[in-house]
């Protein structure tokens, strides 16, 4: 009777050898805890099958192989009832469908859900013991990309998976973000950990942020919250959490990590400091979506196309905060809009005209014409390209310097400016690599900020028609 396949023979004999029995099968959810019925499927069907009046009792070892839930058990119990169909306990001698049946199979499972909670917290117990002596290696940690496991539960790479996991990284620290590296493996057919080819932002983020891809392992990130429902939930310091470094060979070293931490830090700072919900909204249409800034409130500027009179689809960029009117004043500054009505010279008209009155100039009343913030980008790229080599001293100080994020940025550009060199154009893959933001002035003058934390200020670049005047002497930002 220990196993199965004992007790399915044992019940398959015991009804045969009863001549009123007719034999309808066999209903064993193996390895499948009683606590949950939403994952018992055999049960489940054995629900069916007497609600489709094929089964007229039904005959079950104990009470705890019936259902350790208490309240699931006795609805199940209740339902059987109404369909006139008997449940018959063998080792505590109960029958369903008796008077005194629900009275004591409502004590005997309340004992048996008892008994599964003292289990469970005895298996959490040995769990936790296994974290503070560091045994990872008999800690369940589920399939994720790019390491399998031997047959003494040591984590290995595997090689196939590692190059996605290598490529992840790498698209990151390029400028690519969550979203558009999912569609990318997607569109390739890469396969997922688990063999899917529908890859999301999330699993990309995992990817990103497990620390089992440098070759450490964090204990008990999550944990079961209820030994019912068996629903885990993140340890938000609700429990202690155990920390190991080189506890298994690693994909990424350890300060390409460390800079993708440091990468999505300085994202999450950027949406917070410039109020938008996601950092990468670009793309190669519109490369400088949400990396135009306003230097009066810190919004980002939109793309519009413009329905005045005599500008109907002119292109230009404006502060976000146009919309709802919440637009900032700008200290020591006024402005007078431009007239709203047709021209027209009837008198009738003429008369009932009010020309607008000067005001407090407003962040929303600058308007930057299409292509200029390209255009300041390219501007400043070239400037580089030509005084590299006056440039080189300051920029080799930052890579030598205490900021790892920093020091990366600058190692790329000053590679990208030899290997690039002038630009005509925006390359979209150079721009997601190298800038931060372009910044608007009160004045309409912009300041293209680089990720190395390298500024130019471009002035009058708005009024190309008079010809261009370029302060382009490269600053540095402190923080």
């Amino acid at each position: 009777m220990g196993s199965l396949n004992a007790q399915t023979s044992y019940y398959e004999r015991y009804i045969k050898e009863h001549p009123d029995y007719i034999f309808a099968g066999i209903y064993a959810d193996e390895g499948i805890s009683g606590t949950d019925l939403k994952k018992r499927e055999a049960f489940n069907r054995l629900m069916q099958d007497a609600r489709d009046g094929h089964i007229d009792m039904i005959i079950t070892k104990s009470l705890s192989r019936f259902g350790r839930n208490t309240l699931d058990c006795l609805k199940s119990l209740r339902e059987l009832k109404s369909l006139n169909v008997d449940v018959f306990f063998e080792k505590e001698n109960i029958h369903s469908l008796t008077s005194q049946g629900e009275v004591m199979i409502s004590l005997i499972s309340a004992v048996a859900q008892t008994e599964s909670l003292a289990l469970s917290e005895n298996v959490k117990w040995g769990i936790r013991r296994k974290y503070e002596r560091g045994h990872v290696q008999s800690i369940p940690s589920g399939k994720f990309l790019g390491y399998d496991k031997d047959e003494d539960g040591n984590l290995v790479i595997n090689e196939e998976q590692a190059a996605i996991v290598r490529r992840i990284y790498q698209e990151f620290l390029d400028g690519y973000g969550t979203f558009q590296i999912a569609r990318r493996l997607t569109a390739e057919n890469v396969p997922t950990a688990h063999g899917g080819k529908e890859w999301c932002a999330s699993h990309i983020l995992k990817v990103l942020t497990n620390e089992k891809m440098k070759g450490d392992t964090r204990c008990q990130k999550t944990y079961n919250a209820d030994y019912l429902t068996k629903r885990r939930v993140k340890n938000k310091g609700d429990l202690p959490q155990y920390y190991y470094e080189d506890t298994h060979p690693a994909i990424i070293d350890k300060e390409t990590w460390e800079l993708v931490q440091l990468e999505l830090e300085r994202q999450k700072r950027y949406c917070q400091d410039h109020h938008i919900s996601t950092y990468h909204r670009s793309n190669e249409k519109h490369p400088l979506s949400a990396k135009i800034i306003c230097s009066t409130c810190g919004c980002t500027y939109m793309l519009l196309e413009s329905k005045k009179i005599g500008e109907e689809g002119q292109k230009y960029w404006r502060c976000s905060t146009f919309k709802g009117k919440r637009g900032a004043e700008i200290e020591g500054r006024m402005f007078t809009p431009e007239p709203m009505y047709r021209p027209s010279n009837k008198p009738h008209n003429i008369k009932r005209r009010k020309d607008p009155e000067e005001r407090h100039m407003l962040c929303t009343d600058i308007r930057i014409p299409a292509g200029e913030p390209e255009r300041a980008f390219i501007k400043a790229w070239n400037r580089l390209v030509d005084n590299k080599e006056t440039y080189l001293p300051e920029w080799q100080k930052i890579v030598r310097g205490d900021d790892l994020l920093k020091a990366y940025r600058t190692r790329e550009l000053i590679g990208l400016v030899e290997r690039v060199r002038h630009i005509e154009s925006i390359p979209y893959g150079l721009m997601l690599k190298t800038l931060d933001h372009i910044e608007i002035g009160v004045d309409g003058s912009m300041m293209v900020v680089f990720l190395a934390g390298i500024m130019v200020q471009i002035d009058d670049i708005i009024s190309h028609e008079a010809g261009l005047e370029l302060n382009l002497q490269p600053q540095y930002l402190v923080e």
